[in-house]
């Protein structure tokens, strides 16, 4: 009786989070643990709101849900992406423009510490902490913010955008969307 038990509620624990991608031009996340519905609903309007408000330099911020829909009720992890890199866009049919790898750097960089910002904000408020991951390097977020791991990614990221402040690159995310205002 006892082993029906322990395997019926094996069962009822098999759902996982979410693999993260390993793609060294995006941030991506997940929830390391299951989120109420509510909460999940919250967070994935919220995150359509701050992309309306501040546009992404590459592609904007969408939340997904995994072991169910939005609505339904039921605990879900969440995930999502936020594409870092530009590199080049269309302009018009058949029209490219490559972008400045320096800005590239410094556009790369402001979106992940707006993404980074964004997790540790639904972390304090929702009592949840996340998982990030750029390439195959990994880190937390937490409601006392990035670990140390997540504060290296954010650090490469700083490094290649020549060595600039949280500040510096924000500041310089407003000239740069003006710059490449052709890319919307």
């Amino acid at each position: 009786m006892r082993s029906v038990a322990l395997l019926l509620a094996a069962a009822a624990c098999t759902s996982r989070p979410p693999d993260l991608h390993d793609d060294p031009q995006a941030l991506a996340y997940r929830s390391r643990d299951k989120v109420k519905d509510a909460a999940a609903r919250q967070i994935a309007a919220e995150a359509v709101g701050d992309a309306r408000r501040r546009p992404a330099w590459s592609e904007p911020n969408h939340v997904h849900a995994a072991d169910g829909p939005f609505g339904d009720g039921k605990d879900k992890y969440l995930f999502g992406e936020a594409r870092l890199h530009l590199v080049e866009y269309e302009t018009d049919p058949g029209k490219f423009r490559e972008v400045d790898p320096k800005d590239d750097a410094i556009m790369a960089y402001a979106d992940a510490l707006f993404t980074v910002q964004q997790l540790q904000e639904w972390a304090q408020r929702h009592k949840i902490s996340w998982d990030v991951q750029i390439g195959r390097s990994r880190g937390r977020v937490e409601a006392s913010g990035p670990d140390s791991a997540a504060r290296k990614l954010l650090a490469d990221l700083a490094a290649q955008a020549g060595g600039a402040t949280a500040q510096q690159a924000e500041s310089e995310r407003r000239r740069l969307d003006q710059k490449y205002r052709d890319r919307r």
